[in-house]
């Protein structure tokens, strides 16, 4: 099995659309993709993907920001930074959320490729859950290739990919 020095992976997190539907009546009730729960995401054997000194890049949203740590520590890696993504606009019932979360951390020994990048990015969101492609231009620049992304969208040049909605490169098991 290929291991890999870059692992990108966007859950697909079992949220709560928590928008009132009164004030967004053209919002859909359910999300365009199917979701896991915890369990299943965190049943993703990631050691075995893993290299030495491996970079683990996890897309998180506000509300499941306090179940990343633990994912983190139970895939075996250490947390170093979130980097935050400042949307122009958001939804929410009690907060409006305008930021989506990238936390980085690590296994083994920290080495990067650039340090003393900055932790917040402005960008406008394209579709639902597509990432700016600024933050795989910073994951190029701080992590080392080979790169994997869990959950991909669409291949990029250089990364292999798993998901749903991509061929995918190889085949990970998901309970």
């Amino acid at each position: 099995m290929t291991k890999y020095k870059t692992i990108l992976i966007d859950p697909p997190w079992n949220q709560k659309n928590m928008a009132k539907w009164d004030r967004r009546p053209n919002r859909k009730e359910s999300l365009p993709y199917p979701t896991l729960s915890i369990e299943s995401i965190q049943n993703i054997n990631l050691l075995d993907l893993a290299d030495t000194n491996c970079h683990l890049w996890v897309w998180t949203t506000n509300q499941f920001l306090p179940d990343t740590f633990p994912l983190i520590k139970n895939w075996g890696f250490k947390y170093l930074s979130t980097i935050t993504w400042v949307k122009p606009s958001g939804v929410g019932a009690w907060f409006v959320n305008r930021s989506q979360h990238l936390i980085f951390a690590y296994k083994d020994k920290l080495v990067m490729n650039k340090r003393f990048m900055p932790t917040i990015y402005n960008a406008v969101p394209k579709k639902h859950s597509e990432k700016p492609l600024l933050f795989y231009d910073l994951i190029e620049k701080v992590s080392f290739p080979s790169r994997l992304e869990i959950f991909a969208r669409e291949k990029r040049f250089g990364w292999d990919v798993f998901g749903n909605e991509v061929n995918s490169d190889l085949d990970i098991q998901i309970n």
